[in-house]
């Protein structure tokens, strides 16, 4: 196998992400609001410790998306007729970038609020907790789409 030079890795990396902002809508809304804290967050003259937190969760986010965007095309790719494992997969995926865009949130109400003068990291942090807890509560009830078995009784794991 031929080795590849380092100017060539970047170029590939360049083309994935390249190929995901003009291909995925969602990426193309992450990019333009990541674009847009930037320049808020420029405009407010963040301190250095605020710019790493959005710069962060910016990161956090257009990751999340690549790799939701590079499952959801691996696998049609690979099992292009429906399937309910597939379905799962693909889920898990988007609901890591969900998880991710609610921190990016969560900490854009935490500085920008602090810059504006508003203190308002117990409502933002509480907004992710009730998130997490949401969806820990819906993954105890709710099993494959059905909450209740055929004796009509809560499912238990």
């Amino acid at each position: 196998m031929k080795r590849r030079s380092l100017l060539s890795s970047f170029k590939y990396a360049f083309n994935g992400m390249s190929h995901a902002l003009k291909t995925q809508r969602n990426m193309k809304i992450h990019f333009v609001t990541a674009v847009a804290v930037v320049l808020v967050s420029l405009l407010l003259k963040l301190e250095v410790d605020e710019f790493l937190w959005i710069f962060l969760a910016i990161t956090l986010v257009i990751v999340s998306e690549t790799f939701n965007s590079f499952f959801e095309e691996f696998l049609d790719f690979v099992s292009p007729q429906y399937h309910e494992a597939v379905k799962h997969m693909k889920d898990m995926a988007a609901g890591s970038v969900l998880t991710a865009s609610i921190f990016a949130i969560t900490v854009a109400i935490i500085i920008f609020g602090k810059r504006f003068g508003f203190d308002l990291s117990v409502y933002a942090s509480s907004v992710l907790f009730a998130y997490l807890f949401f969806v820990f509560i819906i993954s105890i009830f709710i099993k494959d789409g059905k909450n209740k078995d055929k004796n009509d009784k809560p499912k238990k794991f």
